[in-house]
């Protein structure tokens, strides 16, 4: 029998991605490594929906490096292992790289769909910034997967499987310098139904406040470009929209001082309603909108703002 080691450092997202690896071959045998510190009843539930064993590992993402997390993985993958699948998250990419070498297997990122074969599998996944889906085939086993979000319904089934408890160490060789606390967002972007999201038309971090104000005027949450948080660190790497940072699809974009540059495209592309408001009437992000403003966000935030304020409006 041939395995399957699904694996996520996000409770939520595991299900989908078990319910997917069960669906390449039925019958097959599921592992799967959680990133968590789950108690055991909550863990004993995601066993439900068809994982045979759950390796927990007792600690968050955010307290073990990419290294420790790929040597934990590849101590608990069994001889017949398929297939490592990721769920596409910062850190699983991270993780699955570094895994990647471990085993002198083969890697993708953000694949949509996957179709096994004799001797591997083929798959289809976004490329050219997310402008472009290729097909490419894998020709060795195991080989490693991160798959992007609602490829599949979770699906439960009628048996619970095994819970393992883990402990992490760190990867030797590997010193610490400093840590350090950085904010983060508690909404989660994916699940978002309305964003206003800013670039780098805005001058200074304490500029911001508008722009919060103006997302809780509109019942919205806060994202971002790359240099607003990757460069300036104005707001922290979970509001990062983009190729490299999360993929949204609220119902309403409001994108503010934004360019519009493909790698941030390819993050709000499936936007449903898109506003964009900028000074040059031939940045890019106007041909991805529904509504174009030309102009200064310095003038029509605030304005937005009372508008919205006389109307008692959120």
């Amino acid at each position: 029998m041939v395995s399957f080691v699904c694996v996520s450092d996000q409770t939520e997202l595991l299900p989908e991605v078990v319910t997917y690896s069960r669906s390449l071959v039925p019958g097959t045998r599921v592992l799967a490594v959680l990133f968590s510190s789950l108690e055991d009843e909550r863990a004993a539930e995601l066993t439900e929906y068809g994982i045979d064993t759950l390796f927990i590992a007792g600690v968050s993402s955010q307290k073990l490096s990419s290294a420790s997390a790929a040597s934990l993985i590849a101590q608990v993958l069994p001889g017949d292992t398929e297939a490592v699948v990721f769920a596409s998250t910062k850190f699983s990419k991270e993780v699955a790289a570094r895994l990647g070498g471990k085993l002198d297997a083969p890697f993708l990122t953000e694949c949509r769909s996957v179709e096994l074969t004799t001797g591997g599998a083929v798959v289809s996944r976004m490329v050219l910034s997310g402008n472009g889906i290729a097909k490419e085939e894998i020709l060795k086993k195991p080989f490693i997967v991160t798959l992007v979000r609602g490829l599949s319904e979770p699906l439960k089934l009628e048996k619970r499987g095994t819970i393992k408890r883990l402990e992490p160490s760190e990867e030797s060789g590997m010193a610490t310098l400093e840590i350090r606390q950085k904010g983060g967002s508690e909404v989660k972007l994916e699940e978002a139904q309305r964003i206003v999201a800013v670039g780098r038309g805005i001058q200074k971090k304490e500029d911001l406040a508008m722009v919060e104000r103006l997302a809780k005027l509109l019942d919205a949450s806060i994202g971002c470009t790359r240099p607003i948080a990757a460069d300036l660190g104005w707001l922290s790497d979970d509001q990062w929209i983009g190729l490299s940072g999360h993929k949204v699809k609220p119902k309403l974009y409001v994108a503010l001082g934004i360019s519009g540059q493909v790698q941030h495209i390819a993050g709000m592309r499936d936007s449903k309603v898109v506003v964009a408001v900028n000074k040059d009437q031939n940045a890019p992000i106007f041909a991805n909108s529904d509504y174009c403003i030309v102009g200064d966000l310095y003038k029509f935030v605030p304005e937005f703002i009372k508008a919205l304020e006389g109307r008692g409006a959120k």
